[in-house]
């Protein structure tokens, strides 16, 4: 996946929906939009947790007590704490 691509206009983001009408043609659109709009979805992402930590600063350590804990359950990054 390449990271480089800057996010999509707001406008074009933003677009009118209309939900498919299938289970197959919602998991391919899901798939394409996913990847078509992964600048933006993660714009979103970052501008949602600024909020919330901004709001509840004892948030962020929660998230990154979390974190610690879900990687020391992975076994490679358990081993090179050892």
């Amino acid at each position: 996946v390449e990271w480089t691509v800057p996010p999509r206009p707001p406008n074009e983001f933003f677009a009118k929906f209309t939900p498919p009408k299938t289970l197959s043609k919602w998991q391919s659109r899901v798939k394409c939009n996913v990847y078509y709009y992964r600048a933006n979805y993660v714009i979103i992402l970052f501008i949602s947790f600024a909020i919330a930590f901004y709001r509840n600063p004892y948030a962020l350590l929660a998230v990154a007590l979390s974190s610690l804990a879900l990687l020391c359950l992975n076994d490679s990054f358990a081993s090179a704490l050892r």
